[in-house]
This record gives C-alpha cells, structure tokens and sequence, in this order.
C-alpha cells in the first residue's frame, strides 16, 4: 500500500480548476486535471464551428463552480495519482466560490491539507498599489518565470480566458520585484461578451485561441472568430512593443496558458514558451511550507 505523501498544486482561474502532482526530487509538474466552469447560460450544449466553415467540436462537460458536482472529478483523479497518500495542497485562487467548495472537499480527506496562497507567501517585492487585490496567479506565473531567466526586465505573459501581460524587475537591493501590468480579455471571453451584449449576436463558447482565421468571414461566428482573435495578438503585440520601446527591443517574454503557443509566433523574438507556470511557482514556493 502507497502511503508516501503527495504534494498538490491547484490553480483556480475564471474559467476552471487545473490540478496537479508535483515531483519535489524532479522539479517537475504533472500533467493537470482540467475542470471547466460553467457559465450558467446553457453552454453545456454549445458547440463551435471552425471558422473555415467545417464541422464542429463538442465543448468539455462544465460545472458551476459553487457546486459539488466536479468532485467527482477530483476523486477519479485522486485515485489514479495518488493512491492512498495523504497530500500537500498548494492552492491558487481567484475564485472565493470554487476555493471555499475545494477546502470543504480535502478537509473531508484524512490527513490532507490545504493551503491557500496569498501574496505574503511569495518572496518578491509587489510594487502595484493594493497588493491584496493582486490576482495570485499572477504574481506566481511572474515568481516562477523569474527562475526561468536571469534578465530583467522580463516579460512574463499568461493567455487564458483573460490575458496578463506583466514586467518583472529587480529591485536596488538585487531582489526581483512584481511591477504590475495589463489586463485583457482573452477570446472565449470577448466571445461571450459579444453574445450577451448585441442582441443580433450569436453567444459562441470557446476555450482556446482559435489560429487566426481568413478573412473575410463568411457568416456572424466566423466574422467574429476573425475579430477576436485578431484583437488579442494585436493587443499582445501592442504592449510588448510598449514595453520594448521602454526597456529595449531584446526584452525577453517568457508566455505560459493555454493560448501561449498559439501567440508566440506572432511576438518577436527573444520568446519563450513555458507550460504551468502558476504550477510552477507553486513547485518553487514548496519548501516553504
């Protein structure tokens, strides 16, 4: 019987749950449990045309994040990755709802424990003005990359359903510091905005940056793939530009997300593309705890 401890990490975003085993001795991530967050707008039968005009794709099953239903999930989970060992949760939230609902689930479980993290546990300077307010996952993506690469300015980007585009720093001292950046919708979100917000609009949900459509698009969902989509490389490429015309034009990015690969060819290089960053942050807070 395998009673070794396990050591959890869980980052819950706005658009679901990823959950994952870290290997202390290998200083690796593994591969995450997804569970996505229902809408509470019938996505559950929503499916997405590609924007060429052939079939379509079936979207995951979603749960709503205040419910017990995606405990289930976690269970399957739980049994393949970790037989009968207690375990280490290291948790990144941005969603008070699904948070409260995760801690009622490992406090059922002998012997785990949770251990939600804030910005007091991270050991960089946050020079934003409500350091409380910081969205974790940020500040975590931003920790890990930091240990990725020794130049500063480093920018770290994270393309999920919204879109950060942030600045690392060092500080007098030689200490690494958060310095804050840009927020942006990502495109299942501007999707849904544009759904709910013109009425002769489709709602159309997505997970992922879809690749660049042609143009022009040849019905309502596709003009509106070719538009979302565009308007996030754009706006990515604005503001590394940005950043570039302010700290030089080998500013090194480090990007991470499920849209990361999707995005990095449309950047500049130097560009490097690094999965599970807020995970990976987790892995390096670990010995802190």
């Amino acid at each position: 019987m395998n009673h070794t401890p396990h050591n959890l990490a869980v980052d819950i975003g706005n658009s679901g749950l990823r959950l994952s085993l870290l290997d202390v001795d290998r200083q690796s991530v593994g591969q995450p449990l997804r569970v996505n967050w229902s809408y509470g707008s019938g996505d559950e039968a929503t499916t997405l045309r590609s924007a060429g005009g052939g079939g379509t794709r079936s979207l995951p099953e979603r749960f709503l994040p205040d419910s017990e239903d995606w405990f289930a999930e976690l269970r399957q989970w739980l049994e393949q990755h970790t037989a009968t060992g207690a375990a280490t949760w290291l948790i990144s939230s941005v969603r008070g709802d699904a948070t409260a609902r995760l801690t009622e689930f490992i406090q059922r479980r002998p012997g785990d424990v949770p251990r939600v993290i804030s910005f007091r546990d991270v050991p960089m300077h946050v020079q934003v003005d409500f350091p409380e307010r910081l969205g974790i996952d940020r500040l975590l993506a931003a920790f890990a990359a930091a240990d990725t690469n020794a130049a500063r300015p480093l920018i770290v980007i994270q393309a999920g359903s919204a879109v950060t585009i942030d600045l690392v720093t060092r500080t007098a001292e030689g200490g690494d510091a958060f310095a804050g950046g840009a927020i942006l919708p990502g495109v299942p979100m501007m999707l849904r905005l544009l759904g709910r917000g013109a009425d002769m609009l489709p709602e159309i949900d997505a997970d992922d940056l879809i690749e660049l459509p042609p143009l022009p698009g040849k019905n309502t969902a596709a003009a509106m793939l070719c538009g979302t989509s565009s308007a996030l490389v754009g706006g990515v490429q604005h503001l590394v530009g940005r950043y570039r015309d302010a700290f030089g034009p080998t500013t090194p990015v480090l990007i991470s997300g499920g849209d990361g690969m999707r995005l990095s060819p449309y950047l500049a290089p130097p560009v490097r593309v690094q999965d599970h960053l807020v995970q990976r942050g987790l892995l390096r807070l670990l010995p802190r705890f």
